[in-house]
């Protein structure tokens, strides 16, 4: 069978098991699986990936910032209208520590959280062995990192920019902010910009401009927090990490994280379905456009390497609260300042990591 013909029967029986789950009253479950299809979608076809982006692709990062333009709009709107509003969380040099954790982490992983989900979608070994060292590295931040994590909370702070000048003028200052770095981030190479920026002409099989991702993202964004809730990847997966632990036979009651939140079948965890949708989606859209690679070739340097990043980042988020996109694109589109102080960590860890890599790879360690 063809890779168009297994995109057609991957999407056939995606949609199919959505509206199981709303035929069983799991309409959560079933429009944020739809919503993961999207997403997958396309952050595959315009490669909107957040580690990419801050690395130094101005391109990419221009993306993510027309689209946060947009899902700050949006979530102003569906807070204006009662809908939802954003979580109050403490911030701090938590924030700071364990985005920069995260960032430094990317390069070996290979990608950022979303950037690992998709790529696992399209077959990237590495991506593979990467998705697995964040399963395990969630349980470990949750039973090791997140106490010193409660600590350093304690000295962290409540800050709301909305309750403190309003809820449009924080916007119209989120939107200045967003503005000047997207003018000051302009690629060095301008004829880069035009060939990206033409439009595609196969929506379904053609790469996509980073701008075209970015909006798109946004849009699905806002869709999410007027309906469940603000986009994030990494606590299902942290749940999916317990409910396999206790599955295996492990105590985790003592944990935090358990009490929090608790131990949730995947099969009824709205976040897990959005998840699998995003994979299932880039998946798709891999097929459609014949670059699904079969996990192949597996090289086992690699595959340690990715597994190592992948450990490292899930445990950098039980730090930092928050992955790259629940730290800082959710952050800053629902206008809490904490996401400026993750871009920053999250910035300067990539930037590290990168030479890090670099400097490995110049021995032949890597």
């Amino acid at each position: 069978m063809s890779q168009p013909a297994l995109a057609l029967v991957v999407l056939v029986t995606s949609t199919a098991t959505a509206a199981v789950a709303w035929s069983l009253q799991l309409r959560s479950a079933a429009v944020l699986l739809l919503l993961g299809l999207a997403y997958g979608f396309a952050f595959q076809r315009s490669r909107l990936c957040f580690a990419s982006a801050f690395y130094g692709n101005r391109v990419l990062l221009r993306g993510i910032l027309l689209g946060l333009a947009v899902a700050s709009v949006g979530s102003a709107a569906v807070v204006e209208l009662g809908w939802n509003r954003p979580p109050r969380l403490p911030f701090g040099w938590h924030t700071l520590l364990g985005s920069f954790l995260f960032g430094f982490a990317m390069p070996f992983a290979g990608g950022c959280m979303t950037g690992t989900l998709y790529r696992l979608g399209t077959g990237q070994p590495k991506s593979l062995a990467a998705f697995l060292g964040i399963l395990v590295g969630n349980g470990l931040g949750a039973a090791y990192a997140w106490p010193v994590t409660e600590r350093l909370m304690d000295w962290g702070l409540r800050f709301s920019l909305p309750e403190a000048v309003g809820l449009w003028p924080a916007t119209a200052l989120n939107l200045v902010a967003l503005a000047l770095l997207y003018r000051a981030l302009r690629p060095a190479h301008p004829e880069a910009v035009v060939a990206s920026a033409s439009p595609a002409p196969s929506l379904l099989r053609a790469p996509w401009p980073a701008w075209l991702g970015g909006l798109v993202v946004a849009l699905l964004f806002t869709v999410q927090f007027a309906y469940h809730s603000a986009l994030g990847i990494q606590l299902p997966l942290a749940r999916f990490s317990l409910w396999a632990a206790q599955a295996a036979g492990a105590s985790t009651d003592r944990l935090a994280w358990t009490q929090f939140w608790g131990a949730r079948l995947p099969a009824l965890d709205p976040g897990f379905h959005l998840d699998v949708g995003l994979i299932t989606g880039s998946l798709t859209a891999a097929l459609l456009a014949g670059e699904f690679v079969g996990f192949s070739p597996w090289r086992l340097r690699d595959a340690a390497v990715g597994f190592a990043g992948g450990l490292l980042m899930g445990v950098a988020v039980w730090v930092a609260i928050g992955c790259n996109v629940s730290g800082f694109w959710s952050a800053v589109a629902t206008l809490r300042v904490e996401g400026w102080l993750y871009a920053a960590g999250l910035l300067l860890g990539a930037r590290t990591g990168l030479r890090a890599v670099s400097s490995l790879v110049a021995r032949g360690v890597l």
